[in-house]
């Protein structure tokens, strides 16, 4: 998990909260640029087991809810957050 959150933390993202069935993400770019987070909240929307994806603009948060039944280790959650690491790839430029 850590390799992830250096890798998050390289687009200014903090994992604020995360308890199984649940993860909240941060980040100040968020804010601003409207057409980023709706293409990561597409993204994660696609995923089999991700219930719903919730933004906060006000705070730039980002809440997933998932099926924490289904995911047994941290590989399926690191698969959701390699898809924000190639959003943000193809989508913006740092």
């Amino acid at each position: 998990m850590k390799h992830v959150e250096r890798k998050l933390g390289k687009y200014d993202i903090t994992l604020m909260h995360f308890i199984p069935g649940r993860i909240r993400l941060q980040s100040p770019t968020w804010k601003k640029n409207v057409l980023l987070i709706n293409t990561i909240i597409a993204k994660l929307k696609e995923q089999i087991l991700v219930y719903d994806v919730q933004f906060t603009q006000a705070t730039g948060s980002l809440l997933i809810t998932y099926d924490a039944s289904h995911v047994s280790d941290m590989k399926e959650l690191e698969s959701w957050f390699y898809i924000v690491d190639e959003v943000y790839q193809k989508e913006f430029i740092l």
